[in-house]
């Protein structure tokens, strides 16, 4: 039977590859969506490793670009923030930390690769733990013991730990990759995704911001239900304390919102377009079928005036397009197989086999409905009909 419906595809060959190239670029599509939707779902569902309740980010920076600041005024320093942020009665905690190291900031400081991927690395300050919420599952966190040590002390992830030293304990050891570095682990925290809930477990490396390294980002956490025309009094406070400085408050709650926009919009919008293209093939399909149900009227007569059954014959017509649509599947398979070789999508095992699953059921159903329609015309065709048929 199928050596036959192959032979039956072949004779209409041109017909068909038309078909089937539309089956081959919807399965692409579809694979695509599922892959990036699961890939995207999965990531949601781990742990951030840090909260963004609550958190507000605060850029305090010379503004130069006005002209407002002149070379002979003395910088602000952290200390002098800190003090002043903390004078607030709805203020926990304050820590600082430079722009790559803030949670939802888009930019990528990293000197070195892990399993072939970047390793990002920022420097923070020693309540920055405190302030964001980190869980520190091995070691300690930074202290103001460090200073007076002759190597740089660092803190790591957890995901980056089992990738480096599996499982033997890291505390102690260097990272070799980074070649170079006169460092050493103290702590490892659970895990810290800074690009929010939609991205990868973290391969990051905290080091400990002095004094000297400020960079004016301070992250405030405030208490619960704080409202937002309290940024107005940091802003009126640390105007105040420096004429020449520029201040940005920005929540941590918002940056994820904008965060979720950048990842979600992109991925609706494939969708959307992977629905349209799906819903082409479908009248494409339906047009298609009934066309050749109605030409070959005069076979389907004969068929059925020898005793065919009309289940036998929906099982042909529906076979061939099956046949058909299979060309295009098996096509994509093997095009999407060569993307880990490529290294174009780097998603796990399961998530590959998933989408591939998910992507082929979708092709075949959608390929089962459209031929109901024609099939049924093709069961209802009587001998008189074909011997009638012009």
């Amino acid at each position: 039977m199928i050596r036959h419906l192959c032979k039956l595809v072949w004779n209409r060959k041109r017909a068909n590859a038309l078909t089937a190239l539309q089956i081959f670029i919807s399965f692409l599509l579809v694979f695509t969506t599922a892959s990036l939707a699961m890939d995207k779902a999965g990531n949601y569902w781990r742990p951030l490793g840090f909260s963004y309740e609550d958190r507000w980010v605060v850029n305090f920076h010379p503004d130069r670009v006005s002209g407002r600041i002149g070379g002979e005024e003395t910088p602000v320093s952290r200390r002098q923030v800190y003090l002043a942020l903390e004078g607030f009665d709805w203020v926990e905690s304050v820590s600082s930390a430079d722009y790559m190291a803030l949670p939802y900031r888009l930019g990528l400081q990293a000197l070195f690769t892990v399993d072939g991927r970047w390793v990002s690395i920022g420097s923070v300050s020693d309540q920055f733990h405190q302030t964001l919420g980190l869980d520190l599952i091995n070691g300690r966190w930074f202290g103001e013991e460090d200073a007076a040590l002759d190597w740089k002390p660092i803190v790591i992830t957890q995901p980056l730990s089992e990738a480096l030293f599996g499982s033997e304990d890291p505390i102690g050891q260097k990272i070799e990759e980074w070649q170079g570095s006169n460092e050493r682990i103290i702590g490892v925290v659970s895990d810290y995704r800074r690009f929010g809930e939609f991205s990868d477990p973290g391969f990051f490396v905290f080091t400990r911001q002095s004094e000297e390294e400020n960079r004016g980002n301070f992250l405030v956490k405030v208490r619960p239900g704080t409202p937002l025309v309290a940024q107005e009094q940091i802003d009126r406070r640390l105007k105040a304390m420096a004429p020449g400085y520029k201040v940005n408050i920005t929540t941590l709650a918002d940056s994820r919102a904008s965060s979720f926009k950048l990842t979600l919009v992109p991925l609706f919008a494939l969708g959307v377009v992977s629905v349209l293209v799906l819903g082409m093939v479908a009248l494409s399909l339906s047009g298609v079928l009934w066309q050749r149900t109605t030409l070959r009227t005069e076979e389907i007569g004969l068929r059925r005036a020898l005793g065919g059954s009309a289940a036998s014959i929906y099982a042909q017509l529906t076979g061939e397009i099956v046949v058909v649509a299979s060309i295009g599947v098996i096509a994509g398979l093997l095009l999407v197989l060569q993307f880990p070789l490529l290294e174009l999508l780097n998603y796990t095992s399961g998530i590959y086999a998933l989408s591939l699953a998910f992507a082929a059921l979708i092709i075949y159903g959608l390929v089962i409905v459209c031929s109901l329609y024609p099939g049924r015309l093709a069961c209802q065709v009587r001998p008189v009909e074909a011997l009638h048929h012009e």
